[in-house]
């Protein structure tokens, strides 16, 4: 039985690798073998064949982190995202998150924001993927950092 459970937990193992969006010094642990595929003041766009990933300034004129959960759930709403989790608020150390998981169309999604600790920037992330009981979006979305 232990073998089994082992091996069940194995197949989500995913090895993960540091990447940088450059222009506002935010770094984060990605999925090994990622594609790259926008990386410019819009936004950083990185891919594999089982994840997605977005991150982007957050617009708008300095939002606060008591509106960070209702501001996620508009977003979300307003993407269309089905079956949505309860939103969840997270620490970082240097940022103050709000989380929710839900369906992107056929594949599993995480929608976070993220504000930094000292107020200076946000942002937003989005991580498709495929598997429900994948933990990896999760290791993910707790790496992340600013660059000093």
């Amino acid at each position: 039985m232990a073998v089994l459970a082992l091996t069940a937990f194995s197949t989500n193992a995913q090895t993960l690798k540091s990447t940088t969006w450059k222009a506002y010094g935010v770094s984060f642990k990605a999925p090994a073998g990622f594609n790259v595929e926008d990386d410019s003041e819009e936004g950083y766009i990185i891919s594999t064949p089982t994840y997605y990933i977005t991150v982007q300034l957050l617009e708008g004129e300095g939002i606060q982190r008591s509106e960070l959960s209702q501001e996620l759930k508009n977003i979300a709403t307003d993407d269309e995202v089905t079956n949505q989790s309860p939103v969840t608020t997270f620490e970082l150390p240097q940022f103050y998150g709000a989380q929710l998981k839900g369906n992107c169309e056929t594949e599993q999604c995480v929608y976070s924001y993220l504000l930094s600790k000292d107020g200076s920037s946000g942002f937003y992330v989005s991580i498709t993927y495929t598997d429900k009981k994948d933990n990896t979006p999760e290791a993910i979305l707790k790496s992340f950092t600013l660059e000093e």
